[in-house]
Order: structure tokens, then C-alpha cells, then sequence
């Protein structure tokens, strides 16, 4: 055999594990410990007034508790796509339980308000870890889509029982509590930081001895995302926190309105479905062009509209197309690297954003009335389509890679 012959690259497996119960349910639930409490925020906020805070004081403890999480997820983003990804995210966890079971349990409004802080804080980390470990599943297409469909079911679950056993400290922090310690529990199963990612594939290097360096288009890639995700979600997230200010606006009942928000995370949890069975053939690039199209004509139509009956019908198909949307955002991130280097932070990027969507779009509305409204929030998905195309098309040629990755032998 000549030497060029021995030199020829054969082929290995897709470093990516396949879905399994163990690391599905280890990725599903930490998820969605990191996301529950902005999915419990107006029960959180209710409580947060029973035990004596005004309506802004209380929507401010709620913000700094989201914001706390969302930074403790940036900050460990990094390290989450290394070795360490379940030890950090056990720690977290850790601290997560004991932060909102203090809060659940103590008589103090002040220190429930504390232990609330530290629950956040601690569970910052499931924001990083899980992120990152959807990207060390094959099909990222398919792993976000599950992972969002198992989201919402669960929030859909929480959310009726909690009313029904009272709503009260001991029930809304106990039930974050409750999940923390389910999550810590199952972090075992975290899937391991692949030893080989995909910026091993696309790099043109013969030596093992250096580590290869990240291309340039996969940086862009990944800093675009980092910025395109949160840019669009304050966009969604502006319109879905003000929906019973645009309610009013109309004349739309509480009634009505509260059925469309049911709707719409019903409906959304279906979206999600067409991408858990479509999985990596429904591609990245065109489907999100095609849900920013429709999700900017439908939020300037919002602004437009003065039927009530048009309105509940447009916020359940705006966040319909949002939910598809947002789990093909976190696939193009997880796409772009094995270790979870983009998908780590995109989470905490995300909920800083959307952390401020409440403030930015009431001052949008109060300046310029609804209307501008309508068109400054769909003009960003306008805005974003571009550079959500160049980015997608990247995760996919990158994740494409990994189907051949090689293996160079002397």
C-alpha cells in the first residue's frame, strides 16, 4: 500500500449519541427547570404580592430573578460545554432546592423574596447545561422539538394543578422546588461533552497535537445567533406580555383573551410536534424564513386590528409560528457545534432579552401608540431574515459533516 494510501481519510461514527430514555429525560427535565419560572412568572408575581409587594415591586423581584438566572447562565456556558457539564449542573440544582424550598417555607416576605433569588440563581445553571447537551444529541432538529413538546405539556400540567391545590407560597415555590430536585436527580444521565465536535471535522489540520481553531464563518455563525435569538424573542415575547393591554385596546373579555392564551400554547405544542416528526429533512434556512415572514405579517396585523375576534385569533397563530420558530433556533445553534459552545448560552442570551421585552414594547405603545406597535415588533423579523438564513445555512453544513467525520491514520 503506498504511503498516500495510508494516508487517505476513512470514515467514523457521528460523535452525537442517539436519543435515548436516560439522556431524553436528563436533557427534557433540566430544560425545563431552567424555563419554569418564566413559565410560572404571573403566579410567581401573585405570590409575590400575597405576601405583601405592591404590582411593581413585585414585577421587579420577578425581573432581577430572571435576569439573576439568565447572567449565572451565561456565566457558565462555557464550562457547560466541557466535562464538567454535570457537576455544574448538579451544583446549580443543588442550590436551586434549597433556595426555593427556603422560599416555600419561610414566613418572612423579605426572606422568601431572598431564597426566591438564590432558587434563580442556582437554576441559571440548567439553563447552560441543558442547552448544551441537546447539542451532543443527533438530530438537533428533532432533541429542541421534543424537548419543547415535553415543555410545554408538563408547564400545561403544572399550571392546572397548582390552582387547584391553592395558590400559595408552599405551591408555586414548592413546585420549583419539587422539579429542581427531579432535575439534580436525573443530571447522571446528562450526555457527556462529545470528545470530538464538529469544529474538529471542518478544520484543515494534520497535527492532533494542536487544538484546531474555530473557523471564522462558525464564529460569525454563532455570535449572529447569539444575537438574532434574543433580538427576535423580545419582538414575541413584547407582544405575548402585552396581550391584555392590546385585549383592552379592542375590547377583548379577560374570558376571551384567556382562552386564546390556552389556545396558543395548545396550538404551539403542535408546531413543535411537525418538527419533532420532520426532525433534520425539514432543513433550518427556509422554514425560518418562512415563520419570520408569517410571524411579522401577523404581529404588524395585530397592531392593525380593532376586532377582538381577530385579535385572539391572530395571538394564537403568532405564537403558533413562534413556537416552531424558537425550537429551530436553539436546532441552528446545537448544529453548530457538538459541545454545546452556541447552544450553552443562547437560553440565558434569550431570557436576558426577554427580560426587558415588558418595559420596552409598554414604552413602544405608550410613545407611539399600538399601531407602531405592531409594526416596529414584525419590522424585526423582516430585519432578521437575512442573517437567520446565513447562520442556518451554516449549522446545517456543519452538522452535515459530522455524518463523515474523518479519521486520519499515518
Amino acid at each position: 500500500m503506498s504511503s498516500a494510501a495510508a494516508t487517505q481519510s476513512t470514515t467514523v461514527d457521528d460523535p452525537r449519541v442517539p436519543l435515548r430514555f436516560g439522556n431524553g429525560t436528563a436533557v427534557f427535565l433540566v430544560s425545563l427547570a431552567g424555563l419554569m419560572m418564566a413559565n410560572l412568572a404571573p403566579l410567581i408575581m401573585s405570590v409575590i404580592e400575597q405576601i405583601g409587594f405592591d404590582v411593581v415591586a413585585s414585577g421587579n423581584i420577578l425581573t432581577w430573578g430572571l435576569f439573576a438566572s439568565a447572567v449565572v447562565g451565561l456565566g457558565t456556558s462555557r464550562a457547560a460545554a466541557g466535562q464538567r457539564r454535570r457537576t455544574i449542573a448538579s451544583s446549580g440544582l443543588a442550590v436551586a432546592v434549597a433556595g426555593f424550598l427556603f422560599a416555600a417555607l419561610n414566613g418572612h416576605s423579605h426572606l422568601i423574596v431572598a431564597g426566591f433569588i438564590v432558587g434563580a440563581i442556582g437554576v441559571g445553571t440548567a439553563i447552560s447545561t441543558s442547552g448544551a447537551a441537546i447539542a451532543a444529541v443527533r438530530n438537533p432538529n428533532r432533541v429542541s422539538a421534543t424537548s419543547g413538546v415535553v415543555n410545554r405539556l408538563l408547564v400545561m400540567v403544572v399550571l392546572a394543578v397548582i390552582p387547584i391545590l391553592g395558590l400559595a407560597q408552599i405551591t408555586v415555590f414548592g413546585a420549583l422546588a419539587l422539579l429542581s430536585l427531579l432535575s439534580l436527580a436525573v443530571t447522571v444521565w446528562l450526555p457527556s461533552t462529545p470528545e470530538v465536535s464538529s469544529l474538529d471535522v471542518i478544520t484543515d489540520t494534520d497535527t492532533r497535537a494542536e487544538p484546531p481553531k474555530t473557523p471564522r464563518r462558525v464564529i460569525l455563525a454563532g455570535i449572529g445567533v447569539l444575537i438574532v435569538f434574543p433580538l427576535w424573542g423580545t419582538s414575541e415575547d413584547a407582544v405575548w406580555t402585552l396581550a391584555p393591554v392590546l385585549g383592552n385596546a379592542v375590547g377583548l373579555s379577560e374570558q376571551s383573551l384567556g382562552f386564546a392564551l390556552s389556545a396558543a400554547a395548545g396550538v404551539g405544542a403542535a408546531a413543535m410536534v411537525i418538527v419533532t416528526l420532520g426532525g433534520s429533512r425539514i432543513g433550518r434556512a427556509l422554514p425560518l424564513t418562512i415563520a419570520l415572514i408569517l410571524g411579522g405579517g401577523t404581529k404588524i396585523w395585530i397592531g392593525m386590528t380593532s376586532d377582538p375576534q381577530t385579535l385572539a385569533i391572530l395571538i394564537i397563530i403568532v405564537n403558533t409560528i413562534y413556537a416552531f420558530a424558537f425550537v429551530l433556533f436553539l436546532a441552528t445553534a446545537a448544529g453548530l457545534d457538538a459541545r454545546g459552545s452556541w447552544s450553552g448560552p443562547l437560553i440565558g442570551a434569550y431570557i436576558v432579552g426577554s427580560s426587558f421585552a415588558p418595559i420596552i414594547g409598554a414604552w413602544i405603545i405608550d410613545g407611539v401608540g399600538i399601531t407602531a406597535f405592531g409594526v416596529a415588533m414584525g419590522a424585526i423579523s423582516f430585519i432578521l431574515i437575512v442573517p437567520t438564513i446565513l447562520i442556518a445555512r451554516v449549522s446545517t453544513q456543519v452538522e452535515s459533516n459530522l455524518n463523515h467525520l474523518p479519521e486520519r491514520t499515518s
